[in-house]
């Protein structure tokens, strides 16, 4: 299973404590943490596949999770294991590359899948989503290549990015944002 670590400090929406882990050295280290920060190991696509899964038992519904790292990291293995602890069959879950997005219903929440990698202009196309009114209104929205999504879209998300370490094995950082929720002021 994956190994998990703590950061120092953080805290936000998306509890990663559900994640399983194959040591009692690694659950010591922060899978019964806080809920801040956290680092996983994975080592397979299926330890990424059950990282989403535990990642996606915590949503409730309007959470953001940001999908950061290069092709073929993990991504959509790890947007599958959301989709499925969600209640949708993982098997229906593609990358939406070609299609920009993919809604997913018929789990406990409505799942909103955005992949921003084509977007010539993310800034300009990215708007046009709804992705504040699919939030507000219970869905989650993850989106693959969420670098790419303008800084106001951010708020009150959860990253998840990918690192390459070698020999199929992934590094993934469990970042959530300190401020959830948060709206602009004035005319920001």
């Amino acid at each position: 299973m994956a190994h998990v670590g703590d950061g120092a400090t953080g805290g936000g929406p998306v509890d990663t404590r559900g994640v399983k882990v194959k040591s009692k050295a690694a659950a010591s280290q922060g899978a019964a943490g806080t809920g801040g920060p956290r680092t996983v190991f994975s080592l397979s696509e299926e330890e990424t596949l059950d990282l989403g899964r535990g990642v996606g038992r915590a949503l409730k519904g309007g959470e953001l999770l940001l999908l950061q790292g290069d092709l073929g990291y993990g991504k959509t293995v790890f947007a599958r294991g959301v989709a499925a602890a969600l209640g949708v069959l993982p098997d229906e879950v593609t990358s939406p590359s070609f299609t920009l997005v993919h809604e997913y219903r018929g789990g406990r929440v409505p799942l909103f899948h955005i992949d921003l990698y084509r977007l010539d202009a993310p800034e300009e196309e990215v708007g046009t989503l709804g992705i504040e009114e699919i939030r507000e209104a219970g869905g989650v929205v993850l989106v693959e290549w969420g670098e790419r999504l303008p800084p106001f879209l951010k708020r009150g998300a959860t990253t998840v990015r990918f690192h390459d370490v070698g020999e199929g094995s992934r590094r993934i950082e469990i970042l959530a944002d300190a401020t959830p929720g948060a709206k602009p002021r004035g005319d920001a």
